[in-house]
């Protein structure tokens, strides 16, 4: 038994890692990006354009990350990511053009890299440890809904964003990600079947670690499924919410009414936890074939200029997308061993990227 196990306190884990989603959740600035961009004069050419930007990095460092989370330890890995949170706003707040906002977007996306896999991992296996595993779909629903209405509450704040300025929006947003980053420093590593790799063990690690993910995508073709229909319907999903931004705010004719619109519009995911329980009884392909065609018909119906229409379009989406999200991760968990538990996930979310750098600049020309 580790010394430190009686240590150890769920509940503690638990709240610092809600204080993380929210950190993530609520950036006033970060959630209405597209339109703070749109407001500066980029196109939405230009926009989608980043957006590709940011996704080649995250393609590019994405399975690095994962990697790194469970040779080094996911709590480093999370403070890492936090780091990148905090320089991405500061970046963003000095930007004086493109190659401005390129750069900030690219340290966002190894943020978001670094995070993506330890978050999910770290939560697993914090349950695992405290005996509570069954109860993993029910928390992560619950971090999901933090990290949405979190994220819902940022847009709310739209109106207020746009008339703060977009400079002061973004070091609003870096002492929120400094919150993110002093909760990151509070959390506890769970135990590990194996200690974390030093300077000389690092190279062996790192290989045993690639050796082990591939061995197991090679042989589980129907996690490889889920993982490839998961990334395919989350980056439609993702791409209509993002441009239904500026739509929403050419339909919008009262100022002031934009943000409680933009709050509405993400909702949609903050309420996800209301359906995954359903929807995790039902087969996987199923579930897959009912989110998968009705963000399908949102893409489709968001092209529109009727404002209850794009609202519709963009709540169904985002909680189709985040009900799906919600389910493949528990399914892909029950499914990958816990020394590649990172690795893996940061595939799911690599393949994500793989679909968003083409459909980035597609989607863009789609709703001009």
């Amino acid at each position: 038994m580790p010394k430190n196990k009686k240590q150890f306190s769920i509940s503690r884990q638990k709240r610092a890692l809600m204080v993380l989603e929210w950190s993530v959740g609520f950036r006033p600035a970060g959630s209405v990006w597209v339109l703070l961009l749109a407001l500066r004069g980029f196109s939405l050419v230009q926009i989608g354009f980043a957006e590709a930007v940011f996704h080649v990095v995250s393609l590019c460092c994405e399975l690095p990350s994962g990697v790194l989370a469970d040779v080094l330890g996911r709590k480093r890995t999370l403070i890492a990511s936090h780091v990148m949170f905090v320089l991405s706003t500061l970046l963003m707040a000095a930007s004086q053009g493109m190659g401005g906002v390129c750069l900030s977007l690219a340290a966002s996306a190894l943020g978001y890299n670094l995070e993506s896999g330890t978050r999910e991992a770290i939560t697993y296996e914090s349950m695992l440890r405290a005996g509570q595993e069954s109860g993993y779909l029910r928390f992560s629903s619950l971090q999901n809904g933090v990290y949405r209405f979190s994220g819902g509450g940022a847009m709310l704040l739209a109106g207020a964003t746009v008339l703060l300025g977009w400079r002061w929006a973004y070091l609003l947003d870096t002492g929120i990600a400094l919150i993110g980053l002093a909760a990151a420093l509070t959390v506890t590593e769970p135990a590990r079947s194996a200690p974390a790799a030093t300077l000389r063990t690092l190279p062996a690690a790192l290989a045993e670690t690639v050796r082990g993910a591939w061995s197991l995508l090679r042989s589980d073709g129907a996690a490889v499924r889920i993982m490839v229909f998961n990334a395919l319907v989350g980056a439609c999903a993702t791409l209509t919410e993002f441009y239904l931004q500026e739509k929403v705010e050419a339909a919008v004719t009262v100022p002031a009414l934009l943000g409680p619109a933009l709050f509405v519009l993400g909702l949609g995911g903050a309420l996800a936890g209301l359906l995954t329980g359903r929807l995790d009884r039902l087969s996987y392909p199923r579930t897959a074939a009912l989110a998968g065609g009705g963000v399908l018909l949102c893409v489709l119906a968001a092209r529109g200029t009727c404002l209850p229409v794009l609202m519709a379009s963009g709540l169904l989406a985002g909680l189709l997308d985040d009900s799906l999200q919600l389910i493949s991760d528990k399914r892909l968990n029950d499914r990958f061993p816990s020394a590649q538990r990172a690795t893996l996930i940061s595939v799911s979310s690599m393949i994500f990227s793989v679909f968003m750098i083409p459909l980035s600049p597609l989607f863009g020309v789609w709703f001009t």
